[in-house]
């Protein structure tokens, strides 16, 4: 028997429940985790099969009710007790995700406890109870044993209830058949159940693991489709750029001493080396991509921009990094017309799962509270960070320069 994998407080899809009531919690578990609750879920069901009709025959006994024999008071006692031990060990899988070893050991001995006491005061001539509920109670603890075992040799562990099941039936095993046979088959139920079980939970931890191994192979398949693609995407913007202008000049149809000519140069370079740095950095994502096409827009407007990204996450919804992205190309093509500059510095990171891009120029620069944003900032950039959750927000004064700082998802720093 394997101890349980620690829980993750930081999950309440999992506290105080075995996580069905939140797909999303379940989604986000490792698949033996999805498994052991589903499992757990089962046994549970089980143990309320004969524990509610157990508590329904309180209220079935011969006689006046109020009068309770010395045998029907234990029958209480100890469906009260398993009642209780029941909600307190789901109650520690709900939070663990399974069964540890000592919860596992205590059930075998309550199991035992409730043999003895129920199984005396359930005597066919007493009529202090309907049915022997601890008959049940062994069939739950033998699937229990069958769920957590890892190795055959473990199922051991079901021989201690053999043992006491025989020992409270001594009075009424061997009238119909030899003692030895009639208890094996008393308890053939109870060492089947534990079978199944076991067989049951390593088959679908098999098929889980199954599934999600394809599931990895599928998104690994994806990444590398998207990559080519981004790779294409760079070879297009290559050909547009660099490689237009370095053909120009070789035919000579550009003059390399011009000063046109030499920005031009410049943002080609420049978007090169962000080709190279995110290389370096690791697999583009969407935002990156998006990115590095803003800059080679702003390429094509004779801008120069210096790109840096320091390993954006790869979880960024897809809405969202495009709404940053084109918002970052506004806020480009916002320099390339009112700064007077032909520099511009693009930057992007993430800290403590906030996404913050700026655009910096150094530029003229505006006073915000008598120049009102045009459309294009008011729009483009302010509008399409509002629409998927986050911020835009704009820094500047006269002869400062402008600062357009994109932040998602919009909360304080």
């Amino acid at each position: 028997m394997q101890p349980p994998p620690p829980s993750d407080p930081r999950d309440p899809g999992g506290r105080g429940s075995l996580g069905w009531r939140d797909p999303l919690f379940l989604a986000s578990r490792p698949s033996a985790e999805r498994v052991r609750r589903f499992v757990a879920m089962l046994l549970l069901l089980q143990r309320l099969s004969y524990l509610l009709p157990a508590c329904s025959s309180l209220f079935t006994a011969r006689g006046p009710v109020t009068v309770l024999s010395a045998g029907r008071g234990l029958d209480v006692a100890l469906l009260a007790v398993a009642l209780a031990w029941n909600a307190a060990l789901f109650r520690w899988v709900a939070r663990r995700g399974w069964f540890d070893p000592r919860a596992v050991v205590i059930d075998v001995a309550a199991t035992c406890v409730f043999m003895m006491g129920v199984t005396g005061a359930c005597l066919p001539s007493s009529g202090t109870c309907v049915s022997n509920w601890s008959s049940h109670a062994l069939l739950a603890t033998g699937a229990l044993i069958g769920a957590v075992c890892e190795r055959p040799v473990q199922f051991a562990a079901l021989l201690p209830p053999v043992a006491v099941y025989a020992l409270a039936h001594a009075g009424d095993l061997g009238q119909r058949l030899p003692a030895v046979v009639e208890l094996g088959v008393r308890v053939n139920s109870y060492v089947w159940f534990a079978v199944i079980v076991f067989f049951i939970r390593r088959y679908l931890a098999a098929q889980a693991t199954r599934l999600d191994a394809l599931a990895e192979q599928r998104s690994v398949a994806e990444a590398e489709r998207a990559a080519e693609r981004a790779r294409l995407a760079h070879y297009r913007q290559l050909h547009d750029t660099v490689l237009t202008t370095l053909t120009a000049i070789a035919r000579g149809g550009l003059d390399h001493r011009t000063e046109e000519v030499r920005r031009r140069c410049a943002a080609d370079a420049a978007y090169v080396r962000t080709l190279i740095r995110q290389d370096a950095i690791g697999p583009a994502t969407g935002l990156g991509n998006g990115l590095a096409r803003a800059v080679a827009r702003a390429a094509g407007l004779g801008l120069c921009v210096r790109y840096a990204a320091e390993a954006l996450p790869g979880g960024v919804p897809d809405e969202v990094g495009e709404a940053m992205a084109e918002a970052g190309a506004e806020a480009l093509n916002n320099v390339a017309r009112h700064s007077g500059e032909r520099e511009a510095w693009l930057t992007a990171v993430e800290v403590d799962g906030v996404v913050t891009v700026r655009v910096v120029d150094r530029g003229t620069g505006f006073d915000p509270g008598l120049v009102e944003p045009g459309y294009g900032l008011r729009s483009s950039v302010m509008g399409r960070m509002r629409e998927v959750g986050g911020r835009a927000e704009v820094i500047t004064a006269p002869g400062e320069g402008v600062c357009v700082e994109l932040r998602w998802p919009d909360r304080p720093p």
